[in-house]
């Protein structure tokens, strides 16, 4: 009976230790980098609101033309 109990702990510890380990947060530099890119994405507007270096924003006031 207890070595039976024994290998069941044993298994559950191998899998509970495969988990965390394939589940813990990447660490390097450059994870820390596309997390960042990620966050930036996601804080952008959409493609079709966002303005080019020619377009103005209908409040701003007019810019002479000389």
């Amino acid at each position: 009976m207890i070595p039976f109990l024994l290998v069941i702990v044993v298994i559950v510890v191998v899998g509970v230790s495969v988990l965390a380990y394939r589940g813990r947060p990447e660490s390097s530099m450059e994870s820390g980098i596309r997390s960042f890119r990620r966050e930036m994405r996601a804080l952008a507007p959409p493609p079709e609101h966002r303005r080019g270096p020619d377009d103005h924003h209908p409040d701003s006031p007019p810019q002479d033309v000389e």
